[in-house]
């Protein structure tokens, strides 16, 4: 069976097959896996599932914190995606020459789409590192910037799957919109986690706080933190040793002064007012 979406005039503008359906399918588990642990290897397992892909790694990168490792996904051998990223991060980064653009791409909706090409590289030691000596074969990146961080998406074929095809490589060119959607939201998580972990006030708590009609407490901001981060009122109680019928209350007051009423309504509050966050241009 195929799906055929008309035009106004009615004439046939393309078929979508069942197995198309089904491919797409798959970056629908990386969707919801978003802000959780399940999500890188969901999300190479949804690009795989169209073109296939043997590594995946994502990195942030800002003035104030420099270069961070954001995911890190393989099909073929975790550890070794590890590796190149912690040298890469640490000191490598420097000899790629995507790097120049990635931090100094400006705050725009274009999404810069660059295939692998050998006669870039800076130096032979780095090709050797982080190529020949881990059979890493071809390449395509997404760099692009929202607000002030910047993101640099890298696919990896190995010598397992051979160098992409141009048909292949033109399929994830016009991907690039929805990946970096997904990967956006994702981080959107990712930064907040992060925050929470290292024990700093999240930035979005401070924002809600202007535009709230009465100003939340303490406890309020500790709760709508961790609802952003997935927490059940059972979790939210155990970790801030009160009772579950307190974190109802808290909630209950926090949602009235932000004037909203769910968990997915205090997602689109923090995500539509953050800049520091990753949102929609």
């Amino acid at each position: 069976m195929t799906v055929q979406v008309r035009d106004g005039a009615g004439a046939p503008e393309d078929e979508l097959s069942d197995a198309a359906i089904g491919r797409f399918s798959a970056l629908a588990e990386a969707i919801a896996a978003i802000g959780t642990p399940r999500f890188d290897e969901a999300f190479l397992d949804g690009i795989a599932g169209l073109v296939p892909v043997d590594h995946c790694t994502i990195s942030s990168y800002s003035q104030p914190e420099g270069l961070k490792s954001v995911v890190v996904a393989s099909r073929v051998d975790l550890s070794v995606a590890r590796s190149l990223t912690r040298d890469y991060v640490s000191q490598y980064y420097r000899f790629d020459p995507n790097f120049a653009e990635l931090s100094r791409v400006t705050n725009s909706r274009k999404v810069i789409f660059r295939r692998h090409d050998p006669t870039r590289l800076a130096t032979r030691s780095y090709a050797q590192r982080f190529y020949t000596t881990v059979g890493i074969v071809d390449k395509v990146s997404y760099i692009w910037r929202s607000s002030d961080i910047a993101f640099y998406l890298n696919l990896y074929r190995t010598q397992r799957s051979g160098p992409f095809r141009q048909g292949e490589v033109s399929v994830l060119s016009r991907l690039a919109t929805l990946l970096t959607s997904i990967v956006r939201q994702h981080c959107a998580h990712y930064i907040v986690q992060a925050d929470i972990s290292a024990g700093r006030t999240l930035p979005f708590v401070e924002r809600l706080i202007d535009l709230a009609s009465g100003r939340l407490t303490a406890r309020e901001q500790a709760v709508c933190s961790r609802i952003l981060l997935g927490y059940r009122t059972e979790g939210i109680a155990l970790d801030l040793g009160v009772q579950p019928s307190t974190v109802i209350t808290l909630r209950k007051r926090a949602y009235q002064k932000l004037a909203i009423s769910s968990q997915s309504e205090l997602f689109a509050l923090c995500l539509r007012n953050l800049p520091r966050l990753i949102r929609p241009e």
